[in-house]
């Protein structure tokens, strides 16, 4: 999304497990993506650095605001979308994957087998069932909706979530929802699902409508 709003050109170069996440290593010293290579061979990692470096490689629709007030609210924002955001979600996607055998199969990777994948969504998954509660806590899946409550009610009649422009705070809660409700552009499989709770909650209805319409803004502003 970060390299869309900034109108760079790029080569996706998805990572396998195991042998892909050792050539990641080789490269910068890390198992985890996401990396980028830019045209002198240089390597960044870390998602919030790469962000930052590509802003600053081009001019173009600045990530990072000049106004101090609104460049400190926008790292705040983008921190705890990394952190605290993040692995409520990753839990949340979890306990639903366990909780509903469709989700499950729908997130294994393509390259595997319909015969395989029809023998994971007949594992005995009830045992984890009972465990579900444990990988989420309440306390944690019931903060993360009160504040996504009032990003939705905040954005109800506004674009973007500071200022009048497009920010890495944009970018980095629109990710992290994507973990609670699959976008469109994760192929008709995965379009639309993810955590129950969340997507049922109509509350959030509008922060799903907003992070749709944000990722069909900088894709289509990419493409022309």
């Amino acid at each position: 999304m970060a390299l869309h709003a900034k109108k760079l050109q790029y080569r996706v170069e998805e990572v396998t497990p195991g042998i892909g996440q050792l050539k990641i290593f080789n490269l910068s010293g890390q198992k985890q993506v996401p990396i980028i290579v830019d045209e002198n061979d240089q390597i960044i990692s870390d998602s919030s650095i790469i962000c930052e470096y590509i802003d600053k490689k081009n001019a173009n629709n600045k990530l990072f605001p000049d106004d101090p007030v609104l460049f400190a609210q926008c790292k705040l924002i983008e921190d705890w979308a990394d952190t605290t955001m993040a692995a409520t979600c990753r839990k949340a996607l979890i306990r639903s994957a366990i909780e509903n055998p469709q989700l499950r199969t729908a997130l294994l990777p393509d390259e595997i087998p319909s015969s395989v994948k029809n023998i994971v969504d007949k594992l005995p998954f009830k045992n984890l069932r009972k465990i579900s509660n444990i990988v989420l806590s309440s306390k944690d899946n019931l903060e993360l909706q009160k504040i996504l409550e009032a990003l939705s009610k905040s954005l109800i009649k506004k674009r973007f979530l500071l200022g009048d422009s497009l920010s890495i705070a944009d970018i980095a809660i629109a990710s992290q929802l994507s973990l609670l409700k699959f976008p469109k552009s994760s192929g008709p499989i995965l379009s639309g699902e993810g955590c129950q709770e969340y997507i049922n909650n109509p509350y959030l209805e509008n922060l799903f409508i907003w992070r749709n319409n944000l990722e069909e803004y900088l894709f289509s502003a990419n493409s022309q």
